[in-house]
C-alpha cells in the first residue's frame, strides 16, 4: 500500500487465500472486527457503568452510520481493524492499570503493536492514554508494566520502523500530498482551510453519532428517569475524557495546523468510546424494563439499518458494489493478447480501478502503486518494460502522468496511445449510469 502500514493488507490476503481466492471472507472479516470492537466496548465499560448498561453502549453503536452504512460500503479496511484494536488497546491499557499484572501489560504492548501496524492513526490514542497517565496515574512511570508493555510493542513494530526508515518513510508521502500548502492555493485559501477542515470534521463526528443520542434521549423521555452524573472529576471520568475525546480533537489540531483535508471519515474509530460516555455522564436509572425498551430500539435501528443498506444495494448505480468486472476483465484480456502472447504481469494507475484487476482477473497482476514521483519499492521497472503493463486512468492527464513514471525507463521515441474505455453500471432494477476511464498499454520490449 501507498499510505498505511500492512497489517490490513495481510489479513486481507490470508482470509482471501483461505476463501479460495474469493472475496467473501474479506467481507467476513469485516464483521469478525466489528464484533471484537463490540465485545471490548462491552468489557471496558463494566469498569465504569453497570453490565445492562454495558451492553447498551455497545450495541448502540449499531445506529451510528460508520458501523453501518460505512461499514457496508468499505467491507474490510485499515479502519474497520482499527475499530477493533482500538477498544481492545483501551479495554488492556485501563485493565493492566487497575489490576497491574504483568500478563495483561504484554497483551497491552502487543496490541499496541498490532494497532500501529493496522493503522499510524492510533498514536491519538496512544498520546491519550500517556495524557491520562501524566494527570492521574503518574505512579505508573515508576512501576515495570509500562515499560513492559513499550517493549513489546517495540518489537512488535520494529520491523516495520526499520522498513519506514529504509524507504525513507514512504508510507507517509500520501498524508503530506493531501495539504492544501503543498497544492499551490493562496495564503487565503490556506487560513480557510485552517478553519473549515478541522471545524467539518467535528461537525460530522456529531453527525454520525447523532441516531445514537436520538435513540438514547428517546429511551430516556420514555422512562423518565435520566440525570446528569454530578460527581467531581474522578479517575474514572478523566480517562473517558481523555480516549473519546483527546484523539477527535487532535485529529481537528492536525488540520489546522498543516490545512489538510481531513475527511470526516477518519473519525470512525474513534467515536467507539461515545456509547460509554454517554451513559457515564448522563445516566439511566435501569428500572425493570428500561433495558427491555433499550434492546428494542437497539433491534429496530439494526432492521432500519438493514433494511437502508439493501434499499441502497438495490437502487444504487454505484461502481463501489455493482462494478461489472466479468465483463471489464474479459475486453482487456482480448485487448492484451491482441498485443502479445505473454501473462499479463503488471497493471498500475488509479487504485479505485487497478484493484479490480489485481483481485478478478485471472491472471492476477501485480499492482503498480501510485509513488507520488518516488522510487517505487514494490517493483523492478526493468521487468516492468519487458513485461509489459496496462495502466489505467480517471482521466487522460492521470493516466498519462502515472504511464511517465514507466516512460522513463523506455526509448525516447516510445509513443504512448491513451484511449477510453466506456461502461455501464446497473441496479438490480436494470437502471444503469455510464462511466468511462483512460488506459494505455505498454508494450512488452522483449
Amino acid at each position: 500500500t501507498n499510505k498505511h502500514p500492512p497489517l490490513s493488507g495481510w489479513l486481507a490476503g490470508i482470509f482471501y487465500n483461505l476463501g479460495g481466492n474469493h472475496d467473501v471472507l474479506i467481507y467476513l472479516l469485516g464483521q469478525i472486527c466489528i464484533a471484537i470492537g463490540f465485545i471490548f466496548i462491552y468489557k471496558l465499560a463494566k469498569y465504569f457503568i453497570s453490565e445492562e448498561k454495558a451492553i447498551c453502549s455497545a450495541l448502540i453503536l449499531e445506529s451510528c452510520f460508520y458501523y453501518t452504512y460505512d461499514v457496508f460500503i468499505d467491507n474490510f479496511n485499515c479502519n474497520v481493524i482499527s475499530m477493533a484494536l482500538w477498544p481492545v488497546v483501551a479495554y488492556y491499557f485501563y485493565k493492566s492499570i487497575k489490576e497491574n499484572r504483568i500478563f495483561d501489560w504484554i497483551i497491552l504492548g502487543l496490541t499496541a503493536g498490532l494497532g500501529f501496524l493496522g493503522k499510524y492513526q492510533i498514536i491519538l490514542l496512544f498520546f491519550a492514554m500517556f495524557l491520562y497517565l501524566l494527570l492521574a496515574e503518574r505512579k505508573q512511570f515508576k512501576q515495570k508494566g509500562l515499560y513492559i508493555a513499550g517493549l513489546v510493542a517495540g518489537i512488535t513494530v520494529l520491523p516495520h520502523i526499520i522498513w519506514l526508515f529504509k524507504n525513507d518513510f514512504f508510507s507517509l508521502f500520501y498524508l503530506t500530498h493531501r495539504t492544501v500548502a503543498d497544492s499551490g492555493a493562496s495564503a487565503a485559501s490556506l487560513i480557510i482551510a485552517r478553519i473549515f477542515y478541522p471545524v467539518k470534521f467535528l461537525v460530522d463526528q456529531i453527525l454520525a453519532f447523532v441516531p445514537c443520542i436520538g435513540i438514547y434521549l428517546v429511551v430516556a423521555l420514555i422512562t423518565k428517569n435520566i440525570q446528569i452524573n454530578k460527581q467531581k472529576l474522578n479517575n474514572d471520568a478523566l480517562f473517558l475524557i481523555c480516549i473519546a475525546f483527546v484523539p477527535i480533537l487532535l485529529q481537528g489540531f492536525m488540520g489546522t495546523l498543516t490545512g489538510s483535508r481531513i475527511p470526516g471519515i477518519w473519525g470512525t474509530i474513534m467515536v467507539s468510546f461515545f456509547g460509554i460516555v454517554l451513559f457515564y455522564f448522563l445516566p439511566i436509572n435501569f428500572k425493570q424494563d428500561t433495558f427491555k425498551t433499550f434492546m428494542k430500539f437497539i433491534y429496530a435501528a439494526l432492521i432500519v439499518s438493514i433494511g437502508v443498506v439493501i434499499t441502497f444495494w438495490s437502487l444504487q448505480t454505484q461502481m463501489i458494489i455493482s462494478y461489472p468486472h466479468q465483463a471489464i476483465m474479459s475486453d482487456f484480456n482480448k485487448k492484451w493478447e491482441d498485443i502479445t502472447n505473454k501473462p499479463l504481469k503488471y497493471v498500475g494507475g488509479n487504485i479505485k480501478y487497478i484493484f479490480q484487476f489485481k483481485q478478478y482477473n485471472p491472471q492476477h497482476p501485480r499492482i503498480i502503486l501510485e509513488t507520488f514521483g518516488h522510487e517505487n519499492i514494490w517493483i523492478n521497472h526493468e521487468d516492468v518494460i519487458n513485461s509489459g503493463a496496462i495502466i489505467v486512468g480517471e482521466t487522460p492527464e492521470d493516466t498519462s502522468e502515472f504511464s511517465h513514471q514507466l516512460i522513463k525507463f523506455l526509448p525516447e521515441d516510445y509513443n504512448l496511445n491513451i484511449d477510453k474505455y466506456n461502461f455501464d453500471i446497473c441496479n438490480q432494477f436494470n437502471k444503469c449510469e455510464k462511466y468511462e476511464f483512460y488506459y494505455t498499454i505498454i508494450k512488452p520490449l522483449n
